[in-house]
């Protein structure tokens, strides 16, 4: 086998086909209520038992992996190399846990964890809402899909926040309520001198709360000292869009979306209590 192919059968994907297969194994287990597999997994990993079989399932699944990063379906040669990389690892992974390697890993927690939970998900049918629930929801969340008001400013920016820069500021406000055009005043702003269709929460993400305060009352046609932790700003209001609440069939598709998404979401915690009452747990603080 040369080389080349023996790198493409170490892709570190495969370690997470195997845990993936494995706990579909014990998916299936668990749902058949299997007592005795539950108490042998408690506590350790098992070690996979029997033959090391490369089938059809396996290398459907080597096969879907190699597509994803290559144009061209693997040659007969290129699959057996990722079969004899599978084999390889499978052996490893099974010598691994015998010898107690997994046990207190965090990282292998966190992997078996992810898998599970991907098997969970897997599992939850994808319901279809009725026109009454999706009207409902929208009536309920209504404040989720009102359109906030938004505002077009432009701004005048001094680096720094010591009193050298602010006398310079309060300088160049002179000379703009005196009529002087912006352009080419102060200094350079990585968000550039005009600023369109803002929301004021995201504002006030980025240059802080204070920067925002008073800005809905503003004057027109007037500039105002505003500061951030970059600096002074000038700021010219230009124009306020007034925010909107879309009728339902304007935010139909948004609206299916995030029902589909909650019902997907109970019933994902209602399949984890109820793997949790397979269990018995103890809470100490």
């Amino acid at each position: 086998m040369s080389s080349t192919l023996r790198a493409l059968a170490r892709e570190p994907v495969i370690h997470f086909m195997i845990i993936g297969a494995t706990l579909f194994g014990l998916d299936a287990a668990v749902s058949r209520g299997e007592p005795a597999d539950r108490e042998a997994a408690r506590g350790s990993f098992v070690v996979p038992s029997g033959p090391i079989v490369a089938n059809e399932t396996v290398r459907a699944a080597l096969v879907e992996h190699w597509n994803r990063t290559h144009s061209a379906p693997p040659t007969e040669g290129e699959l057996q190399a990722l079969v004899d990389g599978w084999i390889d690892d499978e052996v490893l992974y099974r010598e691994g846990l015998a010898r107690g390697l997994a046990e207190n890993d965090p990282r292998i927690r966190e992997r078996v964890v992810s898998q599970m939970a991907y098997v969970l998900e897997s599992r939850l049918p994808t319901p279809e809402p009725t026109d009454a629930e999706l009207k409902a929801w929208f009536r309920d969340h209504a404040d989720r899909y009102t359109r906030p008001e938004r505002v077009d400013f432009t701004q005048v920016f001094v680096e720094g926040t010591d009193d050298i820069s602010e006398a310079h500021a309060r300088e160049l406000l002179r000379l703009l309520e005196g009529g002087a055009d912006p352009n080419g005043l102060g200094d350079r702003f990585a968000g550039g001198r005009r600023f369109r269709g803002r929301r004021l929460s995201d504002l006030a993400d980025r240059f802080g709360k204070p920067f925002v305060e008073g800005m809905q009352s503003q004057a027109p046609n007037t500039w105002v000292l505003r500061r951030s932790p970059f600096g002074v700003h000038l700021v010219h209001i230009d124009r306020w869009s007034a925010g909107e609440a879309p009728s339902f069939d304007m935010a139909l598709d948004e609206v299916r979306y995030d029902w589909v998404q909650a019902q997907r979401e109970r019933a994902l915690q209602q399949a984890k209590q109820d793997l949790r009452s397979r269990w018995e747990l103890v809470e100490r603080p």
